[in-house]
């Protein structure tokens, strides 16, 4: 217990930081699924426009 009220800063802080990646990758993988583009702009002028969706 004594380690717990020692570090409640630095446990906040990793909760917080680990909700952030959490959200970040759901955030991606739904757009994936959606098969949203990653850059947000059309892929008629990118250099891999056949390589990334199939």
């Amino acid at each position: 217990m004594d380690f717990l009220i020692s570090n409640i800063g630095t446990i906040a802080v990793a909760i917080i930081v680990a909700a952030i990646v959490a959200a970040i990758v759901i955030f991606r993988f739904r757009n994936k699924k959606k098969g949203v583009s990653s850059c947000g702009c059309g892929c008629a002028d990118c250099p891999m426009k056949g390589k990334c969706k199939s």
